[in-house]
């Protein structure tokens, strides 16, 4: 199936996620990631997966001189209402990556473009695993929960299909 995080009459990575998933593992390689989207993440499969294990290509861009970069509400074409309801997805988010079932690692100094979830049951029923392969990054606009103009397209499967995790 090719999942499509614009058109209106497919299927967002986001939907099948919450979807498919059940008890069980989740892996995800993913580019870059959000807080809100790590945000929905826990707050959407959290209690139904015993391991979640990610590789990550980019946990925080900075500047060539190093130095933190302030939020630039104005430039960055970011609203209040967003920048404000940060927090309390900053907030799921840490708590998220805090647990002890959740596994991070990057591959720096490399990067890693790759874009991949693998869901592999708790039960043993090759019916039930999947795997969602394409453009999307664990963000809010590469799952399809928010409208952006790039054009995510992914391939999902379940069953027998499932890459070996």
């Amino acid at each position: 199936m090719i999942l499509d995080n614009n058109a209106a009459d497919t299927k967002k990575v986001h939907e099948w996620i919450s979807s498919y998933t059940e008890a069980g593992t989740i892996d995800v390689v993913t580019g870059y990631f959000t807080i809100g989207a790590l945000a929905w993440l826990s707050e959407q499969v959290n209690g139904k997966v015993s391991a979640f294990r990610f590789v990550i290509g980019d946990i925080a861009s900075r500047p060539a001189n190093n130095a933190a970069r302030p939020l630039d509400l104005l430039n960055e074409r970011i609203s209040a209402d967003s920048a404000f309801g940060l927090t309390n997805a900053a907030r799921k988010a840490v708590a998220f990556l805090q647990q002890k079932k959740v596994l991070a690692q990057t591959v720096e100094p490399n990067f890693c473009h790759a874009k991949c979830f693998v869901f592999k049951p708790t039960k043993n029923d090759d019916r039930d695993c999947y795997y969602v392969a394409g453009s999307s990054n664990l963000t809010e606009a590469g799952i399809g929960l928010k409208q952006t103009n790039n054009v995510e397209l992914n391939l999902a499967a379940t069953g027998k299909e499932h890459p070996s995790a």
